[in-house]
């Protein structure tokens, strides 16, 4: 079985992104660093769209 794919291989990336970004949204407002709450938003934005477009292109 040399050409099945596991279902969920792609969703990896995706699934840690919007944890990273929200970590780094954490440490921004604790410290109150506006530049990494900034950053922490963003990437925690960007990885839950690219998750769902993921998990929609896999239907």
């Amino acid at each position: 079985m040399a050409g099945t794919q596991n279902s969920n291989a792609g969703l990896g990336l995706w699934r840690v992104l919007p944890l990273i970004g929200a970590v780094v949204l954490a440490i921004g407002l604790i410290g109150q660093v506006p530049l990494l709450t900034l950053l922490g938003a963003v990437v925690a934005l960007v990885g839950v769209i690219g998750l769902s477009a993921a998990r929609r292109k896999q239907r």
